[in-house]
């Protein structure tokens, strides 16, 4: 994915990220990486992990890392059987509840919803999602059907977003599925309340089979 951001005094760059789902039937382990693009190299910025099964229900995280330049990496537990979200971070714990996700696997589990009935994207989604130290949940809204000029050409996507949400959490989301990708998410953008912009673009998608053909 093709990474533009706007930094809230104007400062633009430009950087790569690269997200990996291995789905393997009855588990999956995903990575999200996101960069800066330099001449001869690549800085991280972010590294986020998703570890976990999959179900009826969707995408069901066991285990969430977070990893950002300068800072500890975080670890954040999903615990079915307590029915407890625990955090390396602190030592507050949240209660866990049927479709709980991380930041990683959010897009998705978005993806998992509209695959198995479009239907289900109209209407208040409502996901708890467990972050560094805290679970919140997001409410995503179906704002409409749209194509988008990508690097893949012209896609028809599905467009959700998260508004901000006073005294929740400050920042707006926004995800493009794309139904015609496996309902993959082929742009993610935030926005934030400073006026910050970050929209991650897809350029490529690589899929491989079982044997890793």
């Amino acid at each position: 994915m093709h990474v533009d951001r706007r930094d809230a005094d104007g400062t633009r760059w430009q950087g790569v990220a690269a997200m990996a789902w291995d789905n393997r039937g009855a588990t999956y382990q995903l990575k999200l990486e996101v960069g800066l693009s330099m001449l001869i190299t690549r800085i991280n910025l972010l590294v986020l992990t998703s570890e976990g099964v999959i179900d009826d229900t969707g995408v069901v995280p066991v285990t969430a890392t977070e990893k950002r330049k300068g800072r500890a990496q975080t670890a954040t537990h999903f615990n079915r059987d307590a029915k407890a979200i625990t955090f390396s971070a602190t030592t507050a714990t949240a209660p866990w509840q049927e479709g709980a996700q991380d930041k990683a696997s959010v897009p998705f589990q978005l993806a998992a919803i509209g695959r198995a009935d479009v239907n289900q994207l109209v209407g208040n989604i409502d996901i708890l999602v467990g972050e560094e130290k805290e679970a919140t949940v997001f409410r995503f809204q179906l704002v409409g059907e749209e194509e988008l000029d990508t690097q893949m050409g012209r896609l028809v996507t599905w467009h959700l977003r998260r508004p901000p949400k006073p005294g929740t959490y400050s920042s707006q989301l926004d995800i493009w599925l794309a139904p015609s990708m496996q309902w993959y998410p082929v742009q993610i953008r935030n926005t934030e309340a400073s006026g910050a912009l970050t929209t991650q673009t897809v350029t490529k998608i690589t899929v491989n089979d079982a044997t890793g053909k």
